[in-house]
């Protein structure tokens, strides 16, 4: 019977939708106690701090630590704009770039002719010879190499034989490697 009354009396409770209207969270009387305590110390605190401050002085504060610093009111800068300098550099870039146009087109600096001893004309090197400060001794020095390597082997006496027998001697690949 008393199993039935459970059943009956929850039942009706579901039918009714009867519940009490109170509801408690979570973890409520976890921290019940904790919360109680904390009030009560909040409670013992005094109410004021005893410190008084005067009045309007935080009013004046400000402009009395402006004074003792130094600071001015703000001063009015002048406003320098770039657009005058800039209008009076333009007429000289675009002059410039002008110039340097032309100059780039004139000259040829895509030569595609080697300079080379042969193909400069006698008059030229005479011209640069005349003008230029070598004297005799600048010049001996520089081809005294070739000077020298061309008297060793103008002087030496070679017969047609000696060149035949060291043909004969070296090896035909190194004579086509000494070609190549």
């Amino acid at each position: 019977m008393k199993k039935d009354s459970k059943n009956i009396e929850q039942f009706l409770n579901d039918e009714v939708r009867k519940t009490s209207g109170f509801s408690m969270p979570k973890n409520y009387l976890d921290s019940v106690e904790n919360n109680f305590f904390a009030k009560l110390a909040e409670q013992q605190f005094p109410k004021s701090s005893g410190y008084k401050i005067p009045e309007e002085y935080l009013d004046s504060l400000e402009n009395s630590i402006v004074a003792k610093v130094g600071f001015t009111t703000k001063k009015e800068t002048k406003v320098i704009t770039l657009k005058n300098k800039v209008l009076k550099i333009v007429p000289f870039a675009a002059a410039a770039s002008v110039l340097v146009f032309l100059a780039l087109n004139t000259f040829n600096f895509k030569s595609t002719s080697n300079l080379t001893f042969d193909s400069l004309n006698n008059q030229d090197l005479e011209y640069w010879y005349n003008t230029s400060e070598i004297n005799y001794t600048d010049l001996a020095l520089v081809l005294e190499n070739e000077i020298k390597y061309e008297n060793e082997f103008t002087l030496t006496n070679i017969q047609d034989e000696n060149i035949e027998e060291y043909m004969n001697s070296i090896d035909n690949s190194s004579i086509l490697n000494d070609l190549n």
